[in-house]
C-alpha cells in the first residue's frame, strides 16, 4: 500500500507523490537513465499499479520517442524537437547537453531531490526538486543547476524553465477547455476559456515586463470530461515569480499534453562561474476531479496563511495628493467610530508630493503637509485603537527629486538609449547594492520613527531599459562581460524579495500589502512574503464582482483586499448603487473603505457601522474559509459561497432586473444533507430574518431569494449554521 507522501519503489527507480485525492508517479529508465513522467491523476493505492519506465518505440525517424517522451525536465540535446526546460552553452562552444540520471533522496517523506549529471562535463549537475503537499495534492516543483568545477570553467545558461508537467490524452481525445486568467490595468484577471485545445495545437502565456502584469496571470487550469460519473478531470497551476515569466500548452498529435513554464525565455540568460548554483522559481500544479470548483478550493487553500487581517481605511481617495494632519486626523477619527481597525496614508505625505511627477524617492515627510512630521498622525491612530500605515513606492523614482539629481546612474538604462518615463518615473536598480542600502534606510527609519504597522509597497510602471551598470559596463562586447547582462531580469526580483524579507524578520509584527498598479504583483511568489494584496485599482462594485471571480482561484480570501468606495463619482449612474451593495462586494476578503468617510451622513455612518459590526461576526468564515462561486452570470446574478466546517456564509448579488423574473434557488454545497441548518440572512443593515433548512433541501432543491426578484444592485448576505446532526 501507498502512504501519503513520497516514496520510494524497491527498485529505486520509481517514485511516488501521494496526497489524500491524487497521485503523481516517476520513473527512470534502466537503459538511458531518463526520467519520465509516469502518471498524474487520481490517488493511487498500490505500487504495482503502475510498470517501470521506458522509452516508447519511435513510430518513424521523423518521429523520435525523445520528442514525444513524458520527460520530467526535457533539456536541449540529442533527437528533442519539443518545447525544452533547459538549454546552456559550454566554454568549447557546445550547445547540448546530454544528462543522465545518478541519484535521489528524499527529506520527510515530502520532499523529493532528483539529481541528474551531464555525462561528459561531470561538474554540471541537475537537481530536480518535488514538494508535495499532502492535504490539497499540490507539488512544488523547481530546478538547481550546479557548476561544481574548480576551475575557471564558465556556464552560460540560455534558458532555464521551472518544470514540465504532462497529462494523458482525454477519452475519446475530446477537446479541454483551459482557464486562463486576463486582463489589464484596472481589469485584471477576467476568466478566459479556450475550448479549442486539441491535437497539435499550442498556447503560450507570459510577461516580459520584469512584474507578472496585469495582462496575464501566471495561471492555468485544464478541465476534460472524466472516465468517472459526475467528475471533471482539472490539472491546474501557478507561477511563484513575481517577474517575467511564461506558460506554454503543447498537444501533439496523440493529444498529450505538455506544460512548460518558468523564467521567460526572452532576453534570458545566466553565467554560473565555479562553484555556483541557480535554483529556479517553484512551478505548482494540482489535480482535481472535481473540475474547476475543486481547483478553486486548493490553490488557495493550499496558499493560505491562516490569518485574520484587519479592517482598513485608506485615504486616498478622500484626499489624493492634496493631504495635511488635520485633514488625516478628522479621517482618523471618524474611521475609528466605524470600526476601523488599521488607517493608511497613502501617495503625497513625502517631500515634494503634489502630483505623480514629482517627489519618488525622496521619503522624507513634507514639513509644509506635516510641520511635525508624522509621529503626531501615527500616535493620533494609535490612541484611537488603530493600527497606522503608509504607502511607498521604493523601486521607482521621479526625475524631478533630489534623489535623481544627486544619483542620475541609480536607475535601469543604457548610455547609448534614451530613458523612457512612464507615469513620469524611472525604475531604481535594485542590483545597486547602495540602492538596496538607501531603500532599506529609508523604509527602516520611517518605520521606527514614525511608528508604522502596516506598509503598501507599490510599483506603478513595468521595468524597460533594463541596464545594470553593474552588470554590464555598456563598453566590452556583447558576451565577454564577466557577468551576463541579462540577469538584471532575475536580480532585480530577487533584490526585491531580499528587502521584503529583511522587513519581516527586523519588524516581524509588521504587515505588508503588495500593490502593482492594482494586480500587477499578485503572484504566489510575493503571496508568501506579505500580508494581503491589492488586486485592482477598480473598486467599482460591478467590476470588482469580475475581477475578484478571477483572482478567487489562486488568492485566499484573507489576502484579497476589497474596498467599499465611491468609485466612479464622475459616472452619475453609480450613485444609484446602494451602500449596502458595495459592502458585500468587499465582504469577499479582506474589508477596507476608501470612501471619503467626511461626507458620509449620519444614516451612512449608521449603515457602515452596522455592516463591519457583522463582517468582524463573519470574518472567521469569510476570511479563512473556502471560497466557491455557486453562480458567476455577470449580467443577471452572481453567487458566492465561503465555508468552513458546520458555517457558511453566502453572498449574492443582482446587479440588474429588467425584466423583473426570479433568481432559481440557490443550490448550496458541501453540506450535510441529514443535518438541520440555521439561516441567518441581511438584506439591510439593521434587520434579519432567521430561517431553518435541512442540508438536503439547501443541496437540491434550493435556497429561495425572492429579494433579488427586482430591482438593481440588491445583495444578501446569509449566514449558514449547523446545528444539529438530524
Amino acid at each position: 500500500m501507498l502512504p501519503l507522501g513520497i516514496t520510494c519503489h524497491p527498485d529505486k527507480h520509481r517514485f511516488y507523490l501521494v496526497s489524500e485525492n491524487s497521485t503523481y508517479v516517476i520513473g527512470v529508465t534502466l537503459d538511458k537513465k531518463l526520467v519520465l513522467n509516469l502518471y498524474w491523476g487520481p490517488r493511487l493505492y498500490s505500487m504495482d499499479d503502475i510498470p517501470a519506465a521506458q522509452l516508447q518505440p519511435e513510430r518513424s525517424s521523423q518521429d523520435p520517442a525523445l520528442t514525444t517522451a513524458p520527460e520530467e525536465y526535457p533539456y536541449f540535446g540529442g533527437l528533442r524537437f519539443g518545447e525544452t526546460s533547459l538549454k546552456v552553452t559550454f566554454p568549447s562552444g557546445t550547445r547540448e547537453l546530454d544528462l543522465a540520471f545518478v541519484d535521489h533522496y528524499i527529506h520527510n517523506s515530502h520532499h523529493l531531490v532528483i539529481t541528474l549529471q551531464d555525462q561528459y562535463y561531470e561538474d554540471v549537475v541537475v537537481c530536480l526538486h518535488y514538494k508535495i503537499c499532502v492535504k490539497t495534492g499540490l507539488i512544488e516543483r523547481s530546478a538547481t543547476i550546479s557548476n561544481r568545477s574548480s576551475s575557471s570553467f564558465s556556464l552560460h545558461i540560455d534558458k532555464m524553465l521551472s518544470a514540465a508537467w504532462h497529462l494523458p490524452p482525454t477519452i475519446n481525445n475530446k477537446s479541454r477547455q483551459l482557464t486562463t486568467l486576463n486582463g489589464a490595468w484596472s481589469a485584471e484577471t477576467q476568466v478566459n476559456t479556450t475550448v479549442n485545445l486539441h491535437t497539435n495545437n499550442q498556447y503560450t502565456l507570459g510577461s516580459t515586463r520584469g512584474i507578472p502584469s496585469a495582462q496575464a496571470y501566471p495561471y492555468f487550469a485544464l478541465t476534460s470530461e472524466s472516465n468517472l460519473p459526475n467528475r471533471q478531470d482539472t490539472y491546474f497551476g501557478a507561477i511563484a515569480w513575481s517577474g517575467n515569466w511564461t506558460i506554454r500548452m503543447d498537444v501533439d498529435y496523440q493529444g498529450q499534453v505538455r506544460i512548460s513554464g518558468g523564467l521567460q525565455p526572452l532576453d534570458f540568460g545566466l553565467t554560473l562561474e565555479a562553484g555556483e548554483t541557480f535554483t529556479t522559481p517553484v512551478f505548482m500544479a494540482g489535480y482535481s476531479s472535481l473540475g474547476i470548483f475543486g481547483a478553486r478550493q486548493l490553490l488557495p487553500r493550499y496558499l493560505q496563511q491562516g490569518k485574520i487581517n484587519p479592517i482598513l481605511y485608506n485615504s486616498w481617495e478622500a484626499a489624493g495628493f492634496d493631504v495635511n494632519i488635520q485633514q488625516q486626523l478628522d479621517l482618523a477619527n471618524e474611521a475609528a467610530k466605524l470600526g476601523v481597525e488599521l488607517f493608511v496614508l497613502d501617495d503625497g505625505w513625502f517631500r515634494g508630493r503634489t502630483s505623480d511627477k514629482a517627489g519618488l524617492g525622496d521619503w522624507f515627510y513634507d514639513e509644509n503637509k506635516f510641520p511635525n512630521g508624522l509621529k503626531p498622525l501615527a500616535d493620533h491612530v494609535h490612541s484611537l485603537g488603530m493600527k497606522f500605515g503608509l504607502w511607498f513606492e521604493p523601486e521607482m523614482v521621479n526625475p524631478d527629486s533630489s534623489l535623481y539629481r544627486e544619483h542620475p546612474d541609480w536607475v535601469y538604462h543604457y548610455r547609448e538609449r534614451p530613458r523612457s518615463e512612464a507615469r513620469h518615473q524611472l525604475v531604481l536598480d535594485l542590483t545597486n547594492e547602495q540602492v538596496r542600502s538607501y531603500i532599506y534606510d529609508r523604509l527602516r527609519h520611517n518605520i521606527m520613527e514614525i511608528g508604522v504597522d502596516y506598509i503598501k509597497w507599490d510599483m506603478n510602471r513595468p521595468i524597460s531599459e533594463a541596464g545594470s551598470q553593474l552588470l554590464n559596463n555598456n563598453n566590452t562586447p556583447f558576451g565577454q562581460d564577466e557577468r551576463d547582462a541579462r540577469e538584471v531580469w532575475i536580480s532585480h526580483v530577487n533584490m526585491f524579495y531580499h528587502l521584503l524579507k529583511q522587513l519581516k524578520t527586523d519588524f516581524p509584527g509588521l504587515l505588508i500589502e503588495s500593490c502593482s498598479s492594482g494586480g500587477g504583483r499578485a503572484d504566489p511568489g510575493v503571496l508568501k512574503m506579505v500580508d494581503q494584496c491589492w488586486v485592482s485599482d477598480n473598486t467599482q462594485p460591478d467590476a470588482r464582482l469580475i475581477i475578484q471571480h478571477g483572482i478567487s482561484s489562486v488568492l485566499p480570501p484573507s489576502m484579497m483586499s476589497c474596498w467599499v468606495t465611491d468609485m466612479p463619482q464622475e459616472d452619475p449612474g453609480y450613485k444609484s448603487i446602494p451602500l449596502s451593495y458595495r459592502f458585500h462586494v468587499a465582504f469577499m476578503g479582506a474589508l477596507g473603505i476608501g470612501s471619503n468617510i467626511l461626507k458620509y451622513t449620519d444614516e451612512q455612518k449608521t449603515e457602515a457601522t452596522n455592516w463591519i459590526k457583522l463582517y468582524i461576526k463573519l470574518r472567521h468564515i469569510l476570511q479563512l474559509g473556502d471560497l466557491d462561486w455557486l453562480h458567476a452570470d455577470h449580467t443577471r446574478f452572481l453567487v458566492t459561497m465561503t465555508t468552513i466546517p458546520n458555517e457558511a456564509v453566502l453572498l449574492a448579488f443582482r446587479p440588474s432586473s429588467p425584466f423583473w423574473f426570479p433568481i432559481p434557488p440557490i443550490r448550496l454545497r458541501k453540506l450535510d444533507p441529514k443535518a438541520k441548518y440555521e439561516l441567518e440572512l441581511w438584506t439591510t443593515h439593521n434587520d434579519s430574518q432567521v430561517e431553518t433548512y435541512s442540508g438536503a433541501n439547501l443541496m437540491y432543491k434550493g435556497l429561495d431569494l425572492p429579494y433579488l426578484t427586482s430591482g438593481a444592485y440588491k445583495s444578501v448576505v446569509v449566514w449558514i449554521k449547523k446545528i444539529s446532526d438530524s
